[in-house]
């Protein structure tokens, strides 16, 4: 019976201990926006003021050669240079290639990735693919959209290479 009364016991603790952690670690969380509890005004800030200082910069790195055949399986990557930040940033990579046959540029395709952007690390967005079927002048065109945990947009950077299908 005694062995029991432990466990319960010991449960209980675990119990209180985690309820403790929970409402300790709410305390600390910033208020969110509209709960304004005080008289005072709140002072509003933009979501982009913590990262103003960062001068990204975004670069098409593959492939690395201007031409290339149909079908021919191709990395694409952009590289994303220079981010500072003390906390993780996602960046959402939305890529779009534009093809010119016959003197006439069309959107050909568009894909969309993901990458997460750290202080120190290789910050790379790209992909795999052989969707390139047709020839033509190729211009492609990423933009890379900066955001926070609940994914506001801070900022946008585009950037630009041209290839020749062949």
């Amino acid at each position: 019976m005694s062995y029991k009364k432990l466990l319960v016991a010991i449960l209980f603790a675990i119990v209180l201990l985690g309820g403790g952690m929970f409402l300790n670690n709410q305390k600390q969380q910033p208020p969110k926006e509209g709960d304004n509890t005080s008289d005072q005004p709140s002072e509003t800030v933009s979501p982009t003021a913590e990262v103003e200082n960062t001068k990204l910069e975004v670069r098409i790195t593959s492939p690395t050669e201007e031409t290339f055949q149909p079908r021919q399986a191709r990395m694409w990557s952009a590289d994303i240079l220079n981010f500072k930040g003390m906390i993780t940033r996602f960046a959402s990579c939305e890529w779009r290639f534009y093809l010119n046959e016959n003197n006439s540029e069309a959107l050909y395709q568009e894909q969309v990735t993901r990458a997460v952007l750290s202080e120190g690390k290789e910050n790379t967005c790209g992909f795999t693919s052989t969707f390139i079927e047709k020839r033509g002048k190729l211009r492609v065109e990423v933009t890379v959209i900066v955001k926070d945990l609940q994914e506001n947009e801070l900022e946008r950077y585009t950037a630009e290479r041209n290839y020749i299908v062949q």
